[in-house]
């Protein structure tokens, strides 16, 4: 199981409606079931954005994702650089998803 948690906020215009800036914090890795965390490497974050300011205060080549098909539980979505992912709603309504409504 793969853990990427940060930000999630709707892109400034004039991007479309579907897009939203993002902005990882850690990145870890767990054995199935998420168990026992077997990488936490949060640090390549920090060092990518000091590197490159931008990446950080919302410039054109900031991080963002698009979502393509949505519906209660789930978000799919592609990012700037070609990524797909999935984002899953956490059952207590908490998480980077709980501030837009399906």
């Amino acid at each position: 199981t793969v853990s990427e948690p940060g930000a999630f906020e709707p892109a400034a215009p004039p991007a479309p409606g579907t897009r939203a800036t993002v902005s990882f914090d850690s990145l870890e890795v767990f054995t199935e079931g998420g168990g026992k965390r077997l990488l936490s490497a949060g640090w390549v974050f920090a060092l990518a954005r000091a590197v490159n300011p931008a990446l950080a205060n919302g410039a054109d080549d900031a991080s963002w994702l698009e979502t393509t098909y949505l519906s209660d539980k789930v978000r799919l979505g592609r990012g700037n650089k070609g990524s797909i992912f999935v984002l899953r709603r956490l059952d207590d309504g908490g998480g980077a998803l709980a501030a837009w409504p399906l």
